[in-house]
């Protein structure tokens, strides 16, 4: 096994939780303005607000979904840049995979397939990142307990449907009260994506924490001591 084969894992894992941190924030500060979007527009109904003040809010919610539209893409792409990473170093330290690398990666992305593979594939990292550490530390308990894995995928689809859902809802609205329902929905959708980002960093930390720890188990013979950045 040749030592550059198995890459270090630390900074993306590092950058993708900051970027998850980020999100979070901006879910929250889209929960507040969506509030308090809805108390202006049903101010605005009895005269509270001018036709100025309601554009200069439409505007910042705009920007807000924009800001948020692009911390999500770039999440997505270091998120899975991580796990690439994740899933092939365990191919490279020759540890018999059930997908090939491109096909787990693929897995997030082809339709329908990806209902079922990330999750697969991330307990399949979970699991055997502990056996392959066992090989060197007779003395590790494997935990079998996968869990908090299928709770951050069920929540991460429960998420995209609620999104979908209130984005249709304020494609739909005419009037202030359906605009109000629709970010009632947006509301939702925000809260479980914090929710969803939270079990994610879990999901991130608790892997990262045994790639480290596969590390240092296997310090004598140097499998992975050429962890680096491109």
């Amino acid at each position: 096994m040749e030592n550059e084969l198995v890459k270090d894992n630390t900074l993306r894992s590092k950058y993708v939780l900051i970027l998850f941190a980020a999100l979070a924030g901006i879910d929250a500060i889209s929960v507040g303005l969506n509030f308090y979007q809805n108390s202006v527009l049903k101010g605005y109904e009895v005269g509270e607000y001018s036709d100025e003040y309601i554009n200069n809010l439409d505007y910042a919610t705009m920007f807000l979904g924009i800001l948020q539209f692009i911390c999500i893409i770039t999440v997505i792409v270091l998120f899975i840049k991580w796990f690439r990473r994740a899933y092939g170093n365990l191919i490279r330290l020759e540890i018999k995979m059930e997908y090939t690398e491109n096909g787990a990666v693929w897995g997030y992305f082809i339709p329908f397939v990806n209902w079922v593979r990330p999750i697969k594939t991330m307990k399949e990292i979970y699991l055997k990142t502990q056996k392959a550490i066992k090989e060197y530390d007779s003395t590790l308990v494997l935990d079998q307990n996968t869990s908090f894995i299928t709770m951050w995928w069920i929540i991460y689809l429960a998420n995209g449907v609620v999104g979908n859902f209130a984005s249709k809802a304020m494609n739909r609205a005419t009037t202030i009260d359906e605009f109000v329902d629709a970010n009632n929905i947006y509301i939702v959708s925000d809260l479980i994506d914090i929710l969803s980002v939270a079990l994610a960093v879990i999901v991130i930390q608790k892997i990262s924490k045994l790639e480290l720890s596969l590390k240092k188990a296997d310090k004598s013979m140097s499998l992975i001591d050429q962890i680096g950045t491109e």
